[in-house]
This record gives structure tokens, sequence and C-alpha cells, in this order.
């Protein structure tokens, strides 16, 4: 919403924008077009998936006894959920394709249904979470960009062994999201650089140069 997917160096052979697809908002100053659908969509899933997360967090910290209730809480399981529904949209944000999209769709549906699922699998629901990432984060490797994919799975690793490990005790999971945060400006960027981003990107660029009256 800064605008910082925006080209900042593309101000030459630039005819400017004429028609509706440009965004005038007082709110939001720096966006001067819609953002490309890579972007949107990882954003919007990481934003939609944020609420769920503190109802479950917030409900495991003060409602929930320890132990198996947290685990089999409805929360924890629409939690779980709403990463899987992210990662589904997050695969789309870093691969700019509608197929490897649906087929990451159909996976994390599969394995949301696991969630609501009388006996729990720990194993096979964290098995399905890593799964889950290396869905979203294998489209990098593909395009080229080793740095992107090794800066995003050296954090991963970080947060996820402060999740496995607990090195400092109950701070460890606060420590796992706190790392984990991180990762969504690589994604972010990572999706401005697609192909498929470009036009709007150009549309942007056209739509923030000033018109003469």
């Amino acid at each position: 919403l800064s605008g910082k997917w925006e080209i900042s160096d593309i101000e030459e052979d630039i005819t400017l924008a004429t028609n509706d697809r440009c965004v005038k908002s007082s709110l939001f100053p720096n966006v001067h077009a819609m953002p490309p659908l890579p972007v949107l969509c990882i954003a919007l899933s990481l934003l939609l998936h944020n609420p769920l997360s503190f109802l479950y967090h917030w409900r495991y910290a003060v409602l929930l006894p320890p132990g198996l209730p947290r685990i089999e809480h409805w929360s924890r399981r629409l939690d779980t959920s709403g990463i899987h529904f992210s990662s589904a949209f997050i695969a789309y944000g870093t691969s700019g394709s509608l197929t490897y999209f649906v087929l990451n769709a159909i996976y994390n549906a599969v394995c949301i249904r696991f969630q609501f699922e009388k006996k729990i699998r720990p194993i096979r629901n964290r098995t399905c979470l890593l799964v889950s990432m290396l869905a979203y984060t294998t489209p990098i490797i593909w395009q080229g960009n080793k740095t992107c994919f090794a800066s995003i799975w050296s954090i991963l690793a970080i947060a996820l062994w402060m999740f496995a490990a607990y090195p400092i005790g109950g701070w460890s999971h606060a420590a796992f999201h706190v790392f984990w945060w991180f990762v969504p400006p690589l994604l972010l960027e990572f999706a401005c650089s697609l192909p498929v981003s470009q036009d709007q990107i150009l549309m942007a660029a056209r739509c923030s140069m000033p018109r003469e009256e």
C-alpha cells in the first residue's frame, strides 16, 4: 500500500496513462494503480489469515487449558486451515500461473479437510504444512532467483527451529512468528519481478507521472 512495488527508475519512454486504470486515493496517495494480481494474492491471503491466527493464539494464552484441548480446539484447526488457504494463494503469487494455483488449491483443500477429522495426526498435519511451504517457494527457483529462495529458507529454518526445539522456552513460539514476518516482504518483492506483473507495474509508473493540464 506504500507503493513500493512500483518501478522507481522507469521515467524514460513512458506514455502518460489516460484511462480509468489509474487510482487516486487520499487514503493511499502512493498507490497510483491496482497492484499486480500476484502481489494482491500474497498480501490479501496474509491479511485474511491474521485474524484466525490471533483468535487461536489469544484463546491458547487466555482460555484453553494445557494439553489436548489446545490441539483439538476448533480455533487451532481454523488457524491451520487459514495457513493452507494462504499457501494456495501465495503459490499463485510466486508463480503467476493459474494452473499451478489450481493444483496447490486442490492440495491445500485436502489438507484443510484433514484438520477437521476427529482424530488429530500431528505428524501428518505438520508434513502438510511443510509441503505447502515448499510448493509456494519452489517457483522462485524455477524463475532462477536462488538468492531469494535461499534467503526465505534461511529465515524459515530459524523460525521452524524455534517452533520445534523451543530453545528459549515459552518465548520460542513468539520468536517463531517474529522471524516468519521477515518472509512476506521477500515474497512480495519477488512477485513484482514476475513477467505477469510487469504490465500493471508499467501502468502504475505511467499513472504516477504528472499530467499536463
